[in-house]
């Protein structure tokens, strides 16, 4: 919990944070394609938010689930760029993603006040 909740600190400082692979949960990811999952969240309170728009790369788009959370799916292997999260208030958080592996990639968005 503690590294989560410092997770959204920095995010929600605007502070780049290198996307961190989590090897455990290869689930959807092929050999020849990489997954981004996540979470959006409020900066100041932690609050999943529900209906934020997302944008990855190759014009990958989603939104978020009731909980937060979202699925970027069939991304390219040795794809970089960024997610970005848009509220359904406008507030905007993105995460600039090193090369994807064929390893699921989870990542928190943090939408900062206007």
């Amino acid at each position: 919990m503690i590294r989560i909740a410092t997770l959204v600190i920095l995010l929600g400082a605007g502070t780049f944070l290198p996307a961190c692979h989590n090897a455990s949960s290869n689930t959807n990811a092929t050999e020849h394609s990489a997954v981004v999952t996540g979470t959006v969240v409020e900066a100041a309170t932690g609050k999943s938010v529900a209906g934020a728009r997302i944008e990855g790369p190759g014009g990958r788009r989603t939104r978020s689930d009731d909980r937060g959370r979202f699925q970027l799916d069939g991304l390219e292997v040795g794809t970089t760029g960024e997610v970005k999260a848009t509220g359904p208030d406008g507030r905007t958080a993105s995460v600039t993603l090193r090369r994807l592996s064929a390893q699921k990639l989870e990542i928190v968005l943090a939408l900062k006040q206007k």
